[in-house]
């Protein structure tokens, strides 16, 4: 069958349970599957040692470590008034929860006693490759699986977590909080190594309700996992520590966790124990001219230019892109947008060669085209306006 063939009929069966859907399932499968892997210097293969490396690997990664860890007694926490707290542990509603019926006895359930029953906390971990060509099981990244209704529950309290996390978090964390700007959310390694006890602490002197404490340490606690090895789980494990990537829980509960460190820094700042380093002429650490760029504001050409040559660098104009955004231009016209929307237009034109189903372009625009432009948008307001890929752009307000 030819390419043009397959891609018409990739069109047309490719979301409809046909027998080309599976047969590109099976073969999406045999791409993933781990063959050969690396643990200890060691390269193994086959099924059975493959299955027992990797549960070695992620059941020690996930056991917990039990070492002397700094306190933050005496420190200054952003508390919960009453009405704040209250509204955590108040009884659950149907407007909550997704689904009726059975849902909302399971939650109901959960609230009168705050416990999950055995099997609800299960988790599967598929390991996600981080380059094309993994070798290790450090070049895998491991995304929970965790059930559906255990999924509402954490969705549920995750919605109630949000509407006050605002009131205890200081004004330097910006990532999950409304109406504070995200830069940059590194915290995949960090997940792992969340203490469960300091979490609690650090809760507890939030003024959170001991109910919704025992809620969280039920949540996070009681889970336990297998990892998906070529579709196929390992024995079971439980998790000692960390939080899991992929339990609407889990960023909000980081965040916590991470504001005990934002606390202790403020206390020891102000007892000036911690101070800026000073870089001397001697010192191995220099600016890397070849990558800086000189920007003048009503400055003479010739000046500027003598300038950059003197420290070898170059000469920039306003406006210019840094990480990604434009600097000292006028966000409320349209020509700032330029560079997001050449990015999009860039995007559709490479579908165009693409055959997909109208529910593959609807996955497309929701998970590609709308994330494009949500880096900018959280720096500048967009002007209100209308543009045609096409060359015909209308004037900003």
């Amino acid at each position: 069958m030819s390419q043009q063939q397959l891609l018409t009929q990739k069109g047309k069966e490719g979301d409809a349970n046909s027998k080309y859907f599976h047969s590109v399932i099976a073969s999406r499968r045999r791409g993933n599957a781990i063959s050969v892997i690396q643990a200890d210097g060691v390269t193994l293969e086959g099924v059975t040692p493959i299955r027992q490396a990797v549960f070695s690997h992620f059941a020690s990664h996930f056991k917990a470590i039990h070492v002397e860890r700094p306190r933050v007694d005496n420190l200054q926490f952003k508390r919960l008034n009453q009405v704040e707290s209250s509204s955590l542990t108040k009884p659950f509603l149907e407007e909550e929860a997704v689904l009726r019926g059975d849902v909302m006895r399971f939650i109901s359930e959960f609230h009168r006693n705050g416990k999950l029953t055995k099997g609800i906390n299960s988790t599967f971990i598929v390991m996600i490759p981080k380059n094309d060509s993994p070798q290790r099981l450090n070049d895998f990244r491991p995304i929970s699986l965790a059930g559906s209704i255990y999924k509402i529950l954490a969705k549920v309290l995750a919605n109630r977590l949000r509407s006050v996390i605002g009131i205890v978090i200081s004004e330097s964390q910006t990532a999950f909080v409304k109406d504070r700007q995200i830069l940059n959310g590194g915290f995949e390694k960090a997940y792992d190594w969340v203490d469960w006890g300091y979490l609690d602490d650090v809760m507890g002197r939030m003024s959170f309700p001991i109910l919704w404490r025992k809620w969280i340490k039920e949540c996070v606690c009681t889970a336990t996992a297998s990892v998906l090895v070529n579709g196929s789980p390992t024995d079971e494990f439980p998790l000692e520590k960390g939080l899991r990537q992929g339990d609407p829980l889990s960023p909000f509960l980081f965040l916590l966790a991470a504001e005990g460190l934002n606390v202790l820094m403020e206390a020891v700042v102000a007892r000036n124990l911690f101070t800026g380093y000073s870089v001397g002429e001697q010192d191995p650490i220099s600016v890397n001219f070849h990558k800086s760029m000189l920007v003048g504001v009503n400055i003479p050409d010739t000046w500027l230019g003598e300038a950059a040559s003197s420290l070898c660098c170059k000469v920039g104009k306003i406006p210019f892109l840094y990480l990604g955004l434009p600097i000292g231009g006028d966000p409320r016209r349209l020509g700032f947008w330029e560079p997001v929307l050449a990015r999009l237009q860039n995007r559709l034109s490479g579908w165009k060669s693409r055959f997909l189903s109208f529910g593959g372009r609807l996955v497309l625009l929701k998970s590609v085209l709308t994330s494009l432009p949500v880096y900018a948008l959280s720096f500048f307001k967009a002007p209100s306006g209308e543009w045609r890929f096409g060359g015909q752009a209308g004037a900003g307000v």
